[in-house]
């Protein structure tokens, strides 16, 4: 198959029935847990790129592959931190069209955010990726992209009921739950030709420990 002709250009407002469909393609990346930590079924989605198009410190870039339609990237000069005195270029809701993929769409919209970031004197590009997305992974780190912090996110509930500890009726349940399951796994099968001694473990431990 021939190389698609690539091209990227900022999007406008006459463009927000495309990106809202590359929007709602964003629906089938990563896993159950990480789409209800950054859902993407936003009812007033339409007004919140337009919001981002017009904003003077966000740039949303459209990709073309054969003048059709094929990607799109948001990009925000950022600090990383309240303390940091650089800034980045961080992209997000990164998306190539499935059927537009390896065809250099994904190469398109780092080279314009390259560029971007040229233009407003940065000197490094920043890339958030959902853990679950392995080879996407693979191929911002094959590019040059390097992990510089994990970001980890707790349910409120769930970090109330944890830090409650033993004196929390609800975690003690959930901690006997776990035990019980770890004691319910199937020990591994022998291997032919050994011999294997029952160990016989106190009541409430697990006999693999």
């Amino acid at each position: 198959m021939p190389r698609s002709t690539v091209s990227t250009r900022r999007a406008t407002v006459d463009d927000i029935p495309v990106l809202v469909t590359l929007w709602q393609e964003l629906r089938q990346l990563g896993g159950r847990a990480e789409r209800a930590i950054n859902p993407v079924a936003i009812a007033d989605i339409d007004v919140r790129l337009k919001q981002a198009i017009v904003d003077e410190q966000c740039q949303i870039v459209l990709a073309c592959a054969d003048n059709e339609p094929a990607g799109m990237a948001i990009y925000r000069s950022i600090r990383p931190d309240p303390l940091s005195d650089s800034r980045v270029l961080q992209m997000t809701h990164v998306i190539v069209t499935p059927g537009k993929r390896r065809r250099g769409v994904g190469r398109a919209l780092l080279a314009a955010g390259a560029d971007i970031a040229d233009s407003l004197h940065l000197e490094h590009v920043g890339v958030g990726i959902y853990p679950s997305l392995r080879d996407a992974s693979r191929f911002y780190a094959r590019l040059g992209f390097a992990p510089v912090v994990v970001q980890r996110i707790a349910p409120i509930g769930v970090l109330r009921r944890r830090l409650g500890g033993a004196d929390n009726p609800v975690a003690r349940v959930e901690d006997l739950v776990r035990r019980r399951n770890r004691i319910r796994r199937p020990l591994p099968a022998a291997r032919p030709g050994r011999r294997t001694a029952e160990r016989v473990a106190p009541t409430g431990t697990d006999p693999r420990v």
